[in-house]
C-alpha cells in the first residue's frame, strides 16, 4: 500500500445502537486499495457490527461511510456488492447441493435473463473468477458440486465468488478458522495477489500470528470504539496488541504437565486403534492428546466415530477397560463422554430457543427425566452460567444473541453438569478472543487436573496442542502415524511429520 493512494472506503463516525445496547459509539475505518488490513477486537468489541456495516445488513444510526471518496450508503448485501463490497463470513454461505458454477455465477445479473439459465455465462464467469485464484483454482471444477469439497477449496469458492463479482473491497471474516496450516499458507498466497492486483482485502482474525504474517496495517476496537487507527504492523507488538484489545495486560497462565511416568501410571480410559495401523492409543485419566495433520487425515472423523456421529469400520475402542462399540452419541453420553464440535451452528447450540435447552438437554438425556422442572433446571443453568462466566443479554436469551467467544463457553459449559470422563474437542478455541481463549485453556486444564478427565482434542493452532498436551499423535490417511510426548511436543516437530503426509484422503 503506498501513501500517495486515496482511500477506497472510509467508515467515520459510525454510531450503531440495538434498542439500549450501544454496538459502537464513535468507530472507523480507513482502508486503501491493495492493501491487507487487519481488524481486531475482543468479542463483543463491535466487529461483528462493523462488518454488517460494511456489509450492509444493518446501517447505522450517524456517521458517514465514503466509497472512493464519495458517500454512499448500502441498502443491503446485494447493494454492497453490486458498489464493489463483498463479504465472507466465517460461517460460509455456499449451497452445497448445488455446483461451483452456480455457487459463483447465480446472483451475476447476466445468467438468469428472460427465466433461464444461462449455464455458458455461468460457466465463464465461474472459471474467469478461478482463474483470478492461481494454484489454488486449479484443482476445482465449475461443475464440481460444492458439498463434496475440502473446507479449504470451499473457502476459495467464497472469493471467486466476490471476484465474480467485480469486488474491489472484500472482508474476510475469520477466513482460516476451519482451517490448517498448509491450507492457511494457500489462501495466504491467494490474499497477496489480489492485494498485488489492487483490491483492498480487509482481514478479521483472532489469530496473532496470521495478522502478523499477512497484515499491513491494523485497526482495533474495543467496546465500540477505535482505539488503534490504521497502524502499521511493523510499528506494532503482539503485547501492545492484545493490550489495546482488552484495556488492559493480559498475564497468560503457565501449566505444569504431569510428568511421562506419572501418566502412565494412571488408569487407561479409552484405547483406540487402527485396521492396519502401526499401533494402539490410550488416553490416561487426566491425560490430554491432541490429533495434528493435515486436511484429509482423519483427525475430526475419529472424534466422531468416538462420540458415535459417524461410524468408521476401521476402528476399534476400549473404554474404561472394556469393548466399546459406538453407535449413536446417546450411547457415548450415558458413558460421560463429552463432545465440542468444531461448527458451533451445527453441533451442539439450539438457534431460536433460550439458552437453557443448549446447557440441560444432555443432562436431561443422561438423568432420564420425563418431566421438565423449571426451578431445578434454572438453578442449574445459573450455576453454568456463573461458573463458565458467560454474558448473557437476558436468561431467556438464544445462543444466537452471544458473542462467538460466548458461544463457545456455553459448549463448555453444558458438560460440568455431569462430570464427563472423556472430553473430545474440535477445533475448541476456534474464532474466540485472546480472553476466551485463555479461559478455555483454563477450562481444558481443570477438567484433566481437577476432573481427572481424559481429553482428546484436534487443533489447527500448533501452538495451542504444546500448550495443553501431554501426548501428540500425527495423523495422516485416517490413521495414526507418529507420536510426539514431553519434549517432542513443538510446533516444528509437528511441522516435519505432518509435511511428509501427502496424499491424504478427502474426510476430515
Amino acid at each position: 500500500m503506498q501513501e500517495t493512494k486515496s482511500p477506497v472506503l472510509e467508515l467515520k463516525n459510525i454510531m450503531k445502537a440495538y434498542d439500549a445496547n450501544v454496538a459502537l459509539k464513535d468507530a472507523g475505518l480507513t482502508v486503501y486499495p491493495g492493501e491487507v488490513h487487519a481488524l481486531m477486537g475482543a468479542n463483543g468489541a463491535g466487529k461483528s457490527t462493523m462488518i454488517k456495516i460494511i456489509a450492509g445488513v444493518h446501517q447505522p444510526n450517524s456517521g458517514e461511510i465514503l466509497l472512493r471518496g464519495e458517500p454512499v450508503t448500502f441498502r443491503g448485501p446485494k447493494d454492497a456488492l453490486r458498489k464493489g463490497v463483498a463479504v465472507v463470513y466465517q460461517e460460509l454461505s455456499l449451497v452445497p447441493h448445488l455446483t461451483v458454477s452456480e455457487n459463483i455465477a447465480l446472483s451475476a445479473d447476466d445468467v438468469g435473463r428472460g427465466g433461464l439459465y444461462n449455464w455458458a455465462e455461468s460457466d465463464r464467469i465461474a472459471a474467469e473468477a478461478l482463474r483470478y485464484l492461481g494454484d489454488a483454482g486449479r484443482d476445482i471444477g465449475v461443475r464440481d458440486v460444492v458439498g463434496t469439497l475440502r473446507a479449504d477449496q470451499m473457502q476459495m469458492i467464497e472469493i471467486a465468488r466476490a471476484i465474480g463479482q467485480n469486488a474491489s473491497i472484500i472482508l474476510l471474516d475469520e477466513p482460516t478458522s476451519s482451517l490448517n496450516f498448509e491450507e492457511t499458507e494457500n489462501l495466504f498466497s491467494v490474499i497477496r495477489e489480489l492485494a498485488r492486483q489492487g483490491i483492498a482485502i480487509i482481514f478479521v482474525s483472532h489469530r496473532m500470528n496470521e495478522i502478523r504474517e499477512i497484515s499491513d496495517r491494523i485497526s482495533i476496537l474495543r467496546d465500540g470504539l477505535l482505539v488503534v487507527d490504521g497502524r502499521p504492523m511493523d510499528s506494532i507488538s503482539d503485547d501492545d496488541i492484545v493490550t489495546e484489545m482488552l484495556g488492559e495486560k493480559l498475564e497468560s497462565a503457565r501449566y505444569e504437565k504431569p510428568s511421562a511416568e506419572d501418566l502412565d501410571s494412571r488408569p487407561k480410559l479409552l484405547t483406540f486403534g487402527f485396521e492396519g495401523g502401526i499401533e494402539d492409543y490410550t488416553i490416561h485419566e487426566g491425560e490430554i492428546v491432541g490429533l495434528a495433520g493435515l486436511a484429509g487425515s482423519g483427525r475430526s472423523s475419529v472424534l466422531r466415530a468416538i462420540w458415535g456421529g459417524s461410524v468408521r469400520g476401521d476402528m476399534h475402542f476400549e473404554y474404561m477397560g472394556s469393548r466399546f462399540v459406538p453407535t449413536r452419541p446417546g450411547k457415548s453420553l450415558r458413558h460421560r463422554m463429552a463432545y465440542v464440535g468444531e461448527d458451533r451452528s451445527i453441533s451442539g447450540l439450539f438457534f431460536g430457543q433460550p439458552v437453557l435447552e443448549t446447557i440441560i438437554m444432555g443432562h436431561r438425556n443422561l438423568s432420564g427425566r420425563r418431566f421438565v422442572k423449571d426451578r431445578h433446571e434454572e438453578k442449574l443453568m445459573r450455576r453454568v452460567v456463573d461458573e463458565v462466566q458467560i454474558k448473557l443479554p437476558s436468561e431467556d436469551c438464544s445462543p444466537s444473541a452471544l458473542s462467538g467467544g460466548n458461544q463457545q463457553k456455553l459448549l463448555f459449559g453444558r458438560w460440568i453438569l455431569d462430570d464427563a470422563r472423556l472430553v473430545l474437542l474440535d477445533e475448541p478455541t476456534r474464532g474466540v478472543d485472546v480472553r476466551t481463549k485463555e479461559e478455555i485453556y483454563q477450562r481444558i486444564r481443570a477438567m484433566a487436573s481437577e476432573g481427572r478427565a481424559g481429553v482428546l482434542m484436534v487443533s489447527s493452532e500448533l501452538n495451542e496442542l504444546v500448550l495443553l498436551c501431554d501426548k501428540v499423535i500425527i495423523m495422516r490417511d485416517g490413521k495414526g502415524e507418529n507420536v510426539l510426548r514431553g519434549d517432542e511436543i513443538t510446533e516444528e516437530n509437528m511441522m516435519r511429520y505432518i509435511a511428509r503426509a501427502e496424499g491424504t484422503a478427502a474426510n476430515t
